[in-house]
Protein backbone atom coordinates (compact mmCIF):
# COMPACT_ATOMS: atom_id res chain seq x y z
CA UNK A 1 0.00 0.00 0.00
CA UNK A 2 1.33 3.43 -0.86
CA UNK A 3 0.24 6.75 0.64
CA UNK A 4 1.67 10.03 -0.64
CA UNK A 5 3.99 11.76 1.81
CA UNK A 6 4.51 8.76 4.10
CA UNK A 7 7.64 6.68 4.10
CA UNK A 8 6.84 2.99 3.35
CA UNK A 9 8.93 1.85 6.34
CA UNK A 10 6.95 4.11 8.66
CA UNK A 11 3.73 2.84 7.11
CA UNK A 12 4.77 -0.75 7.82
CA UNK A 13 5.53 0.14 11.46
CA UNK A 14 2.13 1.80 11.83
CA UNK A 15 0.47 -1.16 10.18
CA UNK A 16 2.21 -3.62 12.52
CA UNK A 17 1.28 -1.60 15.60
CA UNK A 18 -2.38 -1.27 14.62
CA UNK A 19 -2.91 -4.94 13.85
CA UNK A 20 -5.12 -6.66 16.41
CA UNK A 21 -3.18 -9.22 18.37
CA UNK A 22 -4.23 -12.79 17.79
CA UNK A 23 -6.26 -13.94 20.72
CA UNK A 24 -5.42 -17.45 21.71
CA UNK A 25 -8.21 -19.70 22.77
CA UNK A 26 -8.20 -20.28 26.48
CA UNK A 27 -7.66 -23.84 27.64
CA UNK A 28 -10.93 -24.31 29.45
CA UNK A 29 -11.80 -27.88 30.16
CA UNK A 30 -15.29 -29.06 29.53
CA UNK A 31 -17.13 -30.51 32.53
CA UNK A 32 -17.05 -34.05 31.11
CA UNK A 33 -13.26 -33.90 30.82
CA UNK A 34 -12.94 -32.62 34.41
CA UNK A 35 -15.13 -35.45 35.68
CA UNK A 36 -13.10 -38.02 33.75
CA UNK A 37 -9.89 -36.57 35.21
CA UNK A 38 -11.33 -36.76 38.74
CA UNK A 39 -12.37 -40.38 38.23
CA UNK A 40 -8.93 -41.23 36.84
CA UNK A 41 -7.20 -39.53 39.80
CA UNK A 42 -9.43 -41.39 42.24
CA UNK A 43 -8.68 -44.72 40.56
CA UNK A 44 -4.95 -43.98 40.67
CA UNK A 45 -5.20 -43.15 44.39
CA UNK A 46 -7.06 -46.41 45.04
CA UNK A 47 -4.43 -48.41 43.16
CA UNK A 48 -1.62 -46.67 45.06
CA UNK A 49 -3.38 -47.42 48.36
CA UNK A 50 -3.81 -51.09 47.39
CA UNK A 51 -0.14 -51.39 46.52
CA UNK A 52 0.92 -49.80 49.78
CA UNK A 53 -1.53 -51.35 52.24
CA UNK A 54 -3.08 -54.38 50.48
CA UNK A 55 -0.55 -56.93 51.70
CA UNK A 56 -0.53 -55.44 55.20
CA UNK A 57 -4.31 -55.78 55.36
CA UNK A 58 -4.21 -59.44 54.31
CA UNK A 59 -1.53 -60.20 56.91
CA UNK A 60 -3.50 -58.38 59.61
CA UNK A 61 -6.66 -60.35 58.77
CA UNK A 62 -4.75 -63.62 59.00
CA UNK A 63 -3.45 -62.63 62.44
CA UNK A 64 -6.95 -61.67 63.61
CA UNK A 65 -8.34 -64.99 62.36
CA UNK A 66 -5.62 -66.90 64.21
CA UNK A 67 -6.25 -64.94 67.41
CA UNK A 68 -10.01 -65.42 67.20
CA UNK A 69 -9.59 -69.19 66.73
CA UNK A 70 -7.46 -69.30 69.87
CA UNK A 71 -10.42 -67.95 71.85
CA UNK A 72 -12.79 -70.47 70.19
CA UNK A 73 -14.87 -67.63 68.87
CA UNK A 74 -16.67 -68.23 65.62
CA UNK A 75 -15.55 -65.14 63.78
CA UNK A 76 -13.75 -65.21 60.46
CA UNK A 77 -12.47 -62.15 58.66
CA UNK A 78 -11.90 -62.14 54.92
CA UNK A 79 -11.72 -59.87 51.91
CA UNK A 80 -14.39 -60.08 49.23
CA UNK A 81 -12.41 -60.66 46.03
CA UNK A 82 -14.39 -58.51 43.57
CA UNK A 83 -15.03 -55.45 45.75
CA UNK A 84 -11.97 -55.92 47.97
CA UNK A 85 -13.98 -55.05 51.07
CA UNK A 86 -13.55 -56.66 54.45
CA UNK A 87 -16.36 -58.95 55.55
CA UNK A 88 -16.92 -60.77 58.84
CA UNK A 89 -18.44 -64.24 59.05
CA UNK A 90 -19.95 -65.67 62.21
CA UNK A 91 -19.19 -69.39 62.05
CA UNK A 92 -20.44 -72.44 63.91
CA UNK A 93 -17.12 -74.02 64.94
CA UNK A 94 -18.57 -77.52 65.30
CA UNK A 95 -19.55 -78.00 61.65
CA UNK A 96 -17.81 -74.94 60.14
CA UNK A 97 -21.14 -73.51 58.93
CA UNK A 98 -21.46 -69.80 58.27
CA UNK A 99 -24.29 -68.44 60.42
CA UNK A 100 -24.13 -64.80 59.42
CA UNK A 101 -22.04 -62.53 57.20
CA UNK A 102 -21.49 -58.83 57.72
CA UNK A 103 -21.96 -57.38 55.11
CA UNK A 104 -23.67 -60.27 53.29
CA UNK A 105 -21.68 -61.74 50.39
CA UNK A 106 -24.72 -61.45 48.12
CA UNK A 107 -24.82 -57.71 48.78
CA UNK A 108 -21.12 -57.39 47.97
CA UNK A 109 -21.71 -59.35 44.75
CA UNK A 110 -24.40 -56.81 43.77
CA UNK A 111 -22.01 -53.95 44.59
CA UNK A 112 -19.38 -55.57 42.37
CA UNK A 113 -21.87 -55.88 39.51
CA UNK A 114 -22.89 -52.23 39.87
CA UNK A 115 -19.24 -51.17 39.84
CA UNK A 116 -18.71 -53.25 36.73
CA UNK A 117 -21.72 -51.66 34.98
CA UNK A 118 -20.54 -48.17 35.93
CA UNK A 119 -17.09 -48.99 34.60
CA UNK A 120 -18.55 -50.20 31.31
CA UNK A 121 -20.69 -47.08 31.07
CA UNK A 122 -17.75 -44.75 31.67
CA UNK A 123 -15.49 -46.66 29.25
CA UNK A 124 -18.09 -46.55 26.46
CA UNK A 125 -18.74 -42.81 26.93
CA UNK A 126 -15.16 -41.89 26.06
Amino acid sequence: MKIDGIDPLQLNKIHEQTQKPVVQESHRQDPKRKQQDRILNREQNILAWKEEYGENLKEALEKVNTTVEAFHTGLRFRIHEETERVMVQIVNLVDDEVIKEIPPEKLLNVVAQIQNIIGLFIDTRR
